[in-house]
C-alpha cells in the first residue's frame, strides 16, 4: 500500500456556523477548553448548559464565529469581529495539522488593520501559537471575575 502524502491534504473549508450547528460548536469548544486548561475549566465547574447558553447568547452574538469543516466534520472554530479574536479553538484530535493557522489567516483577511486577543499566561501552547504568527504582547493583567487567571493581550499588526 502506497502511503498517503500529508503534503497533498487540502486545508479545511472556513465558513459561518448556521444555527443548526451550535451544539456542535459548543462540544469542541468544551473538548477544545478542557484540553488547553483543564484545572480552570475543572475550578470553575461550568456546565454543558450554561456553556451553550453563554455561547449562543453572548459569543456568537457578539462575533462572528466561523467554523473549519473537513469532510463534514467540524474540526475548529473562530469568533471574531470589531477587531478582536475572542475564540479560536481546535478540536484535540487535530491540532498540529495548520487547521489553527488556517483560522488565524482568516481572521488577519477580515481584518487587516489588525488583531487583538486575549489568553491565559498559563496557556503556553496558545501563546506559542499566537507569537509564532506575529502576535506581539501588549498587556499581562488578570481576566475579570469570576476567573480571575493571569491572562495576557495580544496584538498582531500588519508590517508597513
Amino acid at each position: 500500500m502506497k502511503p498517503v502524502d500529508d503534503s497533498a491534504r487540502r486545508e479545511p473549508e472556513i465558513r459561518p456556523m448556521r444555527p443548526e450547528e451550535l451544539e456542535l460548536a459548543v462540544a469542541l469548544w468544551e473538548r477544545a477548553r478542557w484540553d488547553a486548561q483543564h484545572l480552570l475549566e475543572e475550578r470553575m465547574a461550568w456546565g454543558h448548559d450554561s456553556n451553550l447558553a453563554h455561547f449562543r447568547d453572548v459569543v456568537a452574538r457578539e462575533f462572528t464565529v466561523w467554523l473549519a469543516i473537513e469532510a463534514g466534520e467540524v474540526i475548529g472554530l473562530l469568533a471574531v469581529g470589531g477587531g478582536r479574536v475572542d475564540q479560536l479553538h481546535v478540536d484535540p484530535p487535530h491540532q498540529g495539522r495548520g487547521v489553527g493557522s488556517v483560522l488565524i489567516d482568516h481572521a488577519k483577511r477580515l481584518h487587516p488593520e489588525g488583531l487583538a486577543l486575549f489568553t491565559h499566561q498559563r496557556n503556553e501552547k496558545a501563546r506559542r501559537f499566537y507569537e509564532s504568527r506575529g502576535f506581539r504582547v501588549t498587556r499581562l493583567g488578570v481576566s475579570p471575575p469570576p476567573e480571575s487567571e493571569p491572562d495576557v493581550e495580544y496584538a498582531w499588526v500588519p508590517e508597513s
